[in-house]
């Protein structure tokens, strides 16, 4: 995962800086980082690999992005969230067994609960709009809906951080707020994941010589299990086999390549054969 970082996310961590929030602002990036991460690890498991993550004021934001399944979508956006859940209540629990490390603690878990809560909002375009999305059976009027919503609240958490001046200013509030306003007004980069059919996986250094390899995998398998197994130094032949073991046919690196191209990677390989190669 590859990781870019935004002027003004530089501008941010110096204010945090120069205004001794230094252990807070550690705890922002731990969780921002866990939760691209859990994106990425998410994805991966699914077949798709993803584009450089930039670090902004808000959070992260994730380029490039291809067709992927409603199942596919739900499982990578919630991921995250679920994982910041996960850190802050391993958080919590060191708390239990090494009492004094809350006061070097306390803000990582307090960013990963925040960063899990906001994330789960069904606003434009944070992950719950996408869980949303991926379920919708209309997806304009969705995407429509959500981008209104998506400013109202972004209006509420500029409110909120302006308030905040009056006891202790937090500026990431007024920029998490404008950025959902922006998202409603002019719509962010629908940026997410990469289909792995146009990776360079499939591209090989025959000069260097490459291993083969043999796998012999089940037809109700997914396809993403066959891209999985796709190496840049080796070559992969698959034996495609019944429940039972028994062998049916017989598929190579080109043949993946095409039905990714033309399937789901979600879909079993059985169906995705007979979709591509009954035609």
């Amino acid at each position: 995962m590859k990781l870019k970082i935004h002027p003004l996310f530089a501008a941010l961590c110096l204010y945090f800086v120069f205004t001794g929030r230094a252990l807070a602002l550690g705890g922002y990036i731990v969780a921002i980082l866990a939760h691209e991460l859990a994106h990425s690890r998410a994805a991966a498991w699914r077949g798709y690999t993803l584009g450089a993550v930039t670090l902004m004021p808000y959070g992260g934001v994730i380029d490039g992005g291809e067709r992927y399944s409603a199942a596919d979508n739900v499982f990578i956006a919630l991921a995250a969230p679920v994982f910041n859940a996960a850190v802050a209540v391993c958080v919590v629990a060191l708390w239990w067994l090494v009492p004094d490390c809350y006061a070097y603690t306390a803000d990582v878990c307090a960013a990963n609960a925040s960063m899990c809560v906001l994330n789960l909002l069904p606003v434009y375009p944070l992950d719950g709009y996408r869980v949303v999305f991926a379920l919708s059976k209309n997806k304009g009027r969705a995407v429509a809906a959500m981008r209104v919503a998506g400013g109202v609240v972004g209006a509420v958490f500029a409110a909120l951080g302006t308030l905040t001046a009056l006891v202790e200013f937090n500026p990431t509030l007024i920029l998490f707020g404008f950025f959902l306003i922006y998202g409603a007004l002019f719509r962010v980069g629908d940026a997410m994941i990469v289909h792995l059919a146009g990776n360079g996986i499939f591209c090989k250094n025959y000069r260097a010589g490459v291993e083969k390899r043999t796998f012999i995998i089940s037809r109700a398998a997914p396809l993403s299990a066959l891209v999985r197994q796709l190496r840049r130094d080796s070559m992969a032949v698959f034996e495609v086999v019944t429940e039972g073991g028994e062998p049916l046919f017989e598929l190579d690196e080109d043949d993946v390549g095409v039905m990714c191209a033309e399937c789901e990677l979600s879909e079993p390989i059985g169906e995705a054969f007979e979709k591509v190669y009954s035609k």
